[in-house]
């Protein structure tokens, strides 16, 4: 119908007289369209701009370990107000929570070397790696913190002092928080190096989106948002001018109730499910957890192990020898066809013995695992545990959990397990051990 009326339209028109080839009209050509210019929108300014105007803004930070009087360590620091505060990484700080009598801290600026700055540690949010720390001494020129999430693909510029070589700054891409981690963190894919810690990723207009925490290398790096470090400093800021808790007080009571949280998150769906071989194990209980399985080809093994494991793949750094807040379980799926009952029970028997398991901490840090084992029933299965706790020497309250168990209803097969919690109180730890053995089953 569209076709007709178009048809009934043109043949409705007049007709147009072709130009007299003879007339000036015809010999004159028609004049060009004029098309008006696009706008001219404002360009960002560029990165040798940005490093020019921002770099006193952002210091390197050296930890100083008392008895030498040298450098244990550097990180960087960014000043976030006139009366001296700047933003860094907890990790970056550890040493002085950890052991404030031994290390202490100063901020050196760009070309000022030979100025070291004493610094005091204000106030630390372990669980986002993060802390402000004081100078004295005002300052004329500070960051200020962006208020509102970037869209991603926004172009940004992360500085620092990598493997101390000066204040640099490096261009990458904000990609958007990570999903489905346990602790928040965002994708940006510029080169963190080491050194770089601590110093703020900003936007062309210089405010702060993110704070540089950790790389996996080829241009992949992670930031703090700035929501979190907008908090702590608000709390520095109204806090008393000489803290009267130590700092690792506050670092404990962050940490009970950040496995408060993970424990209540945990408890409050059931545990899936995982096939492997005749048996249900417990799976993808949340999805901070990430998931493999493989079984390795080996033809002169007279038995197969089919493994599962998922982990949070992520922690809470306390120092250089220990991290806290991890949840980690693997299953092992093993299986004979050519080894008797006995020679398979032998095995099964040193397998289970072999496997210690635990998180890296010293004898500083935890005590000694103390254990309790038995058999227990689960589902119709005779389970044989192993359910260890250690505590935490200077933060009462806080446990690691080894959760280690065997089947042992087949001759020729079984599933072994083991369940790590690092950070976790003694009551909570037990209640998830508890729901983790539950979802074991049978298929037989």
């Amino acid at each position: 119908m569209w076709t007709l009326l178009l048809l009934a339209t043109l043949a409705q028109a007049p007709a147009l007289a072709p130009p007299d080839p003879d007339s000036d009209e015809a010999l004159e050509p028609e004049p060009p369209a004029v098309v008006p210019p696009l706008p001219v929108a404002s360009l960002p300014p560029s990165t040798q701009e940005l490093f020019e105007r921002l770099k006193r803004r952002v210091a390197q930070v050296r930890i100083i370990e008392r008895r030498s009087g040298s450098r244990s360590s550097i990180g960087s620091a960014f000043f976030v107000d006139a009366e001296g505060r700047a933003v860094t990484n907890y990790h970056v700080i550890s040493s002085i929570v950890q052991h404030p009598e031994d290390y202490t801290a100063e901020l050196v600026l760009e070309g000022q070397e030979a100025n070291a700055i004493p610094v005091r540690v204000r106030d630390v949010d372990v669980v986002h790696d993060l802390a402000v720390i004081q100078q004295d001494a005002p300052v004329k020129d500070w960051f200020e913190l962006a208020d509102k999430d970037t869209a991603q693909g926004t172009r940004l510029y992360a500085m620092g002092n990598p493997h101390d070589l000066g204040t640099t700054i490096v261009e990458g891409t904000y990609n958007g928080l990570v999903q489905d981690a346990l602790y928040d963190k965002v994708h940006f894919s510029g080169a963190i190096n080491p050194g770089m810690s601590g110093g703020p990723t900003v936007t062309g207009d210089g405010r702060v989106v993110g704070i540089n925490v950790a790389t996996l290398g080829n241009q992949l790096g992670f930031l703090v948002p700035v929501a979190h470090a907008r908090a702590l400093l608000t709390r520095a800021r109204s806090a008393a001018p000489e803290q009267t808790t130590s700092l690792l007080a506050v670092v404990a009571t962050q940490l009970m109730d950040n496995q408060q949280r993970i424990t209540e998150r945990l408890l409050s769906t059931p545990v899936p499910t995982q096939s492997l071989g005749d048996y249900r194990v417990p799976g993808r209980w949340q999805p901070f957890l990430k998931c493999w399985g493989d079984t390795p080809h080996d033809a002169d093994n007279p038995y197969t192990v089919t493994s599962y494991q998922c982990s949070s793949e992520e922690d809470i750094f306390l120092s250089g020898e220990q991290r806290t807040g991890v949840v980690a379980y693997d299953h092992a799926f093993v299986s004979s066809d050519t080894l008797g009952a006995l020679r398979f029970s032998a095995l099964y028997s040193a397998t289970f013995a072999s496997d210690s398991g635990g998180v890296d901490a010293t004898q500083d840090d935890v005590t000694n695992f103390r254990c309790q084992t038995g058999f227990v029933k689960v589902n119709g299965l005779t389970v044989r545990t192993a359910l260890c706790l250690r505590a935490y020497k200077r933060m009462p309250g806080l446990y690691d959990l080894s959760l280690r168990a065997a089947t042992l209803n087949a001759q020729t097969t079984g599933v072994q397990t083991s369940l790590d919690l690092a950070g976790f109180s003694a009551d909570n730890a037990r209640a998830l051990a508890r729901r983790y053995l539950e979802a074991f089953a049978w298929t037989k």
